[in-house]
């Protein structure tokens, strides 16, 4: 491609607004169970004081405020600093807004909104913003520890290590998640190069089939006119057509630009054996220059199929303007036809009028009778027009498959950490546990499930008895963890509540967060019933429990609505990369296709040419026999090679090589050949086909002047091959070379050959090849 396409960040903004929706959800949803939360706490330690009212409302006031901010739909990084100097405010007076027993406590509504701040602010901020966040966050609840006359060294360090731990965590998901965004940008913009080479190739590709159809309706029609003798005495008019056929076959890719659309009809209405009488208005519409191309053509068209076919004395060509469109009428009084008995192969109608029109939004209407004349109408009108394909815009779920397994993988590299973290529980105080070796066991279990959703690959979903194993393998770990603990304290405060449900989100990666939800309710159910067991209908033993895991859930939980927020998107960014790969199949069958028709229409140039050349500067008589007769053959040669051209544009290169060498054979020998060529006939095994072709060949070069009809069908386990040819002279000469040729095909051809010859006529001769194998 000669112009570079600019990298696009259409993966990395959907990121943005994916980042903005979480944030708003989880916020606005923290601040509102924020007084589920705080007041229960307050009233279990004697009652809610002012401070701790004013602190709560602003925290649902926040929330609403928070959801205003973000009403464009992205983050707003002031916004997320705001929020998190909020909760350092919070933290640094927690004497003041807090009950003095929850003063420090990692399990209080202060450090869950903290948590969510930080999470928000790793979306919204560059790396090292987060990681003063989360310094600042533990500075101010030290200066909260302090303010309280706590000590900050021994019972306290631990919350402080979080904070950091969160911060550190938050910056490897962000920059797992941006590099799989920007991975995921890259893809699309390697689709987006590989559309852009297809519309290339198909633009050249278009340029190629719009030279066939000048081929049809210019040099072909000449070719034809001349052969039948129409315009034997009108040399000036032949030598008018050749010239223009000249400069087509010189400019292979476009016909000559006239000054317009009726300098284009009048031109090519003075060049017919027939009259042609015009009624023009004497002002032309401004067409684009596409549409007066086609119109033109499509004209010109009309006109040689009423000049070759209809019979009629004359010819009728009418425009009228219709607002900023063109109407147009070719009328004859001939022979007329019926639109119903057409084939495929006759392509003038179909691939020189109809869908010529149809390229440029245009519309074409043939109707005939026999014995009632033809009538083409072409209409045009700008709105009707459907101009060039919008190219499809990547679409959301490629866009956010890109991050996907970044994101997975930000979970793992989290749990991992979070659980090695959890280790300092068992490692400082193993005596709170009894027996030890049933919590170590517990710690190990949680481990091997992450570990093994580690090497699988969090991207690949687990089979469901397999998912549904190691989730319960998740859920009894606790459940042995709890019954290890000794104390309420210790029940209160433990390791399982902020590590159980990494395990769990991560196994509910590919499954319904629904699923996750049951899960995490019956680690809550779970950890309450313990408390419940161990102190009795403690409400403060209670609220800390269901705090804690709500503020260790709260992060989880983002994770999982994130990453099925993406994975609702679609499909991995593989599907991107297959679709390039698709484009790039594609587009070199389009380039082997529009080189073969450029070398085909080279070729064809240089051998028509010549004989058209001749006629236009007066070296050839088209009068003469000898000339007419060799227009016939090329002509016939023209005719066979456009036939092989499929509706699509597309064709078989084979069919195309085979046509021209077939044609070629009995241009030798001064005759004509129409070449049925079946499909199926290219699914007969190489060799055989080789043979059959071969055969046919030799055959052609015993023909006489006249047309041979040559068909070629088969599949993989059966063929034929069979000719018509003209046999003008030494018959039975010509029958026994036949018998020769034939004997030794059968020879050459692995299978069953059967050959036979029939005289149908005097002056015919019928060969036929049949293998099976």
């Amino acid at each position: 491609m000669s112009d570079r396409l600019v990298p696009g960040t259409v993966a990395q903004d959907a990121l943005e607004v994916s980042a903005a929706r979480i944030a708003l959800i989880f916020r606005v949803a923290w601040s509102a169970l924020t007084p589920a939360l705080a007041y229960p706490q307050a009233l279990a330690a004697g009652g809610v004081h002012t401070w701790q009212h004013v602190a709560i409302v602003s925290t649902v006031a926040w929330g609403g405020a928070y959801a205003w901010f973000l009403r464009g739909g992205r983050l707003v990084p002031a916004v997320a600093v705001a929020d998190s100097a909020l909760f350092c405010v919070y933290l640094g007076f927690a004497p003041w807004i807090l009950p003095a027993e929850y003063v420090g406590n990692p399990s209080t509504w202060i450090i869950g909104g903290a948590s969510v701040a930080l999470f928000i602010a790793s979306w919204a901020l560059a790396p090292l913003w987060t990681i003063a966040l989360a310094v600042a966050q533990s500075a101010a609840f030290l200066v909260g520890v302090v303010a309280a006359g706590l000590p900050p060294v021994g019972g306290h360090d631990s919350v402080v290590a979080i904070f950091v731990l969160q911060g550190f965590l938050a910056v490897v998901v962000m920059r797992l998640i941006r590099g799989g965004a920007r991975r995921a940008d890259a893809t699309l913009d390697h689709v987006a190069r590989a559309r852009a080479e297809l519309t290339i190739e198909r633009s050249r590709l278009h340029s190629r089939r719009q030279f066939e159809r000048n081929l049809h309706d210019t040099v072909l029609s000449t070719l034809t006119v001349v052969a039948r003798g129409t315009l034997r005495t009108r040399l000036d008019l032949v030598r008018a057509r050749c010239g223009r056929d000249v400069a087509i076959l010189d400019r292979l890719d476009e016909l000559p630009r006239s000054a317009g659309l009726f300098a284009s009809i009048t031109w090519e209405s003075g060049c017919r054996a027939m009259p042609v009488r015009l009624t023009l208005p004497e002002d032309e519409p401004a067409l684009p220059p596409d549409v007066i191309e086609a119109v033109a053509g499509a004209v010109r068209e009309a006109l040689s199929n009423v000049e070759r076919h209809a019979r009629a004395d004359g010819a009728e060509v009418s425009a009228t303007i219709a607002g900023s469109g063109i109407r147009i009428v070719v009328r004859d009084d001939g022979q007329g036809f019926d639109p119903a008995t057409t084939t495929t192969d006759q392509t003038g109608v179909r691939r020189s009028i109809h869908e010529r029109m149809g390229t440029v939004g245009g519309q074409a209407e043939v109707a005939s009778a026999p014995g009632a004349g033809t009538t083409v109408t072409l209409t045009w009108q700008p709105a009707e027009r459907t101009g060039a394909p919008t190219p499809p815009e990547p679409d959301e779920p490629s866009v956010a498959a890109g991050y996907r397994a970044g994101m997975g993988w930000a979970l793992v590299v989290i749990a991992v950490v979070w659980h090695l973290y959890s280790s300092s529980s068992l490692a400082t105080r193993p005596d709170a546990f009894e027996p030890f070796w049933l919590e170590l066991t517990a710690w190990v279990a949680i481990g091997l499930v992450v570990l093994g959703v580690a090497v699988r690959g969090p991207a690949r979903p687990l089979p469901g008895p397999v998912n549904l194993g190691a989730q319960l393998v998740v859920f009894a770990a606790a459940v042995a963890g709890f019954a290890a603990m000794d104390g309420v304290d210790q029940i209160s405060a433990n390791w399982i509540t902020g590590d159980v449900g990494w395990p769990l989100a991560l196994l509910a990666l590919h499954r319904p967060v629904a699923e996750y939800l049951a899960w995490s309710a019956a680690v809550v159910a779970l950890s309450v019933g313990v408390v419940l067991v161990e102190t009795g209908p403690d409400t403060g033993a209670v609220t800390r429990i269901v705090t804690a895991l709500l503020c260790a859930l709260v992060l989880q939980l983002a994770a999982v609505v994130a990453f099925g927020l993406v994975r609702r998107n679609g499909a991995l960014a593989e599907a991107g990369v297959r679709e390039a790969g698709r484009i790039r199949e594609t587009r070199d069958a389009l380039v082997a296709v529009a080189d073969d028709r450029r070398r085909w229409q080279r070729e064809l140039g240089e051998s028509l040419r010549p004989l058209v050349g001749a006629l236009a500067d007066g070296r050839l008589d088209p009068g003469d026999p000898d000339v007419r007769a060799r227009c016939a053959i090329e002509a016939s040669r023209l005719r066979a090679m456009l036939s092989e051209l499929t509706e699509t544009g597309e064709h078989s290169m084979w069919r195309r090589d085979m046509v021209s060498s077939l044609s070629g054979a009995a241009a030798d020998r001064s005759a004509t050949i129409e070449a049925r060529i079946a499909p199926d006939f290219g699914e007969v095994p190489e060799p055989v086909r080789a043979e059959l072709v071969a055969a046919v060949l030799a055959i052609l070069r015993l023909t006489s002047p006249g047309e041979a009809v040559v068909t070629l069908s088969g599949c993989v386990r059966d063929a034929s091959a069979t000719v018509l040819l003209p046999v003008a002279s030494e018959r039975p000469a010509v029958k026994e070379a036949m018998w020769t040729l034939l004997h030794r095909v059968r020879a050459a051809i692995p299978g069953t050959v059967s050959a036979d010859v029939e005289e149908p006529g005097s002056s015919k001769f019928w060969v036929e090849v049949r293998w099976v194998s």
